[in-house]
């Protein structure tokens, strides 16, 4: 019995949750680093432009080798073209502690490395997120060949992956607007009434050039509303997420769906 126990886990049949071997605070960034298995090693950097209670003891961090086929990973992809990468199925979860008075002001940057993915600019890898179990979202910025660094923005925590996503570079633009868009309708509430006429009516320029495939006038309306969110005040816009999870960052979410709108239409 011992020894096929020993043989199920080796064989990567059953999920592995690691914590980090190491985790350090410099200011406004947190780095750790994960060894997921002996060829998985993953490391981790989170900035934020602003925090309180940025400690190692305050937030849970850990990386999940999970099954390709596993369903609590295909069940939270929206579409059968997005994908698992067969030598990567990590999971990176980030929880700040519920008590732990941790809390962070407009947008969190989160960058996956590892030396696990051989990444080339014809390979659709993207960094995406999962909220409470849902689906995974596209979140990325920026990706860079070699061995493989994603770097994505949120505006609160949640689990994080490197994925292919095989879908059209159009209809990666048409989610990212549409969750934009959808962003934006539901918390309205959480900006203010001069702030939020501003917010759609480029809203709507960037519908209608997206209509148009005016890729080109689109960016730059994504471009203008970007610095328009980025000088918001927390009077025009909520922007505290605190680990009780009960604020709505609104500037940092917002500005993660303008940032990877970006990037899709830079890249189109």
């Amino acid at each position: 019995p011992c020894f096929l126990l020993f043989t199920l886990l080796s064989s990567g049949s059953m999920a592995q949750t690691v914590t980090p071997s190491s985790v350090s605070i410099n200011g406004n960034t947190l780095q750790a680093k994960l060894q997921v298995t002996t060829l998985i090693e993953v490391d981790l950097v989170v900035e934020f432009e602003k925090s309180v209670g940025l400690n190692a003891d305050n937030i849970n961090i850990s990386a999940t080798l999970s099954d390709v086929n596993a369903s609590n990973i295909t069940n939270r992809l929206s579409s059968a073209d997005i994908k698992v990468i067969p030598t990567f199925p990590v999971i990176i979860s980030i929880s700040p502690k519920a008590d732990a008075g941790f809390a962070f002001e407009g947008l969190a940057s989160v960058e996956i490395y590892t030396k696990s993915v051989d990444y080339n600019t014809a390979m659709p890898a993207r960094i995406f997120r999962s909220h409470a179990n849902g689906d995974f979202e596209d979140i990325t910025s920026m990706i860079s060949a070699g061995s493989i660094r994603a770097r994505g923005n949120t505006g609160s925590f949640s689990d994080f992956m490197i994925l292919l996503d095989e879908r059209s570079n159009a209809n990666k633009i048409d989610d990212t607007f549409s969750q934009l868009n959808q962003l934006f309708n539901q918390n309205i509430n959480n900006v203010s009434s001069i702030l939020a006429v501003t917010i759609q009516t480029s809203i709507n320029a960037i519908q209608q050039t997206l209509l148009l495939s005016d890729y080109v006038t689109a960016l730059e309306l994504v471009e203008e509303l970007i610095v328009v969110s980025e000088n918001a005040t927390g009077q025009q816009i909520t922007n505290v997420w605190r680990s009780s999870n009960d604020l709505t960052n609104m500037q940092g979410e917002l500005l993660t769906r303008l940032r990877t709108l970006r990037y899709n239409l830079r890249i189109i």
